[in-house]
């Protein structure tokens, strides 16, 4: 019993240490401003908040996501399913589908940065 009475007393201390020793060193630590103000993807936050993105740049991050989850989509299907004539057909419709969609932002210049 005394054996477990100064386990738990070792443990109640250590996690003690482990609980305070933040709040003791962060109110000891002198803020900073570029340590509190808020720092998101790299943008500046002293300009407006509200100034939009160019559209573009939405358009390339949702084909970026499409393309992403079809990768995951096609890696993943062979390890659900077993391989048929059913499956290569489904993934090859569904690869002509998503570069038929490629092929239009392409022709269409939405994948042109510069422009």
């Amino acid at each position: 019993m005394i054996i477990l009475n100064i386990y738990l007393l070792i443990l109640f201390i250590i996690v003690s240490i482990i609980l305070f020793t933040p709040i003791l060193i962060s109110i000891l630590i002198k803020k900073w401003i570029d340590k509190t103000s808020s720092f998101e993807c790299g943008i500046n936050l002293c300009i407006n908040p509200r100034k939009p993105f160019s559209l573009r740049f939405f358009l390339l991050i949702i084909l970026f996501i499409v393309f992403d989850l079809e990768i995951a989509l096609i890696l993943a299907m062979p390890a659900i399913y077993s391989w048929s004539v059913k499956i290569s057909i489904f993934l090859t419709l569904f690869i002509t589908i998503l570069f038929t969609g490629l092929i239009y932002e392409w022709t269409e210049g939405s994948l042109n940065w510069k422009s």
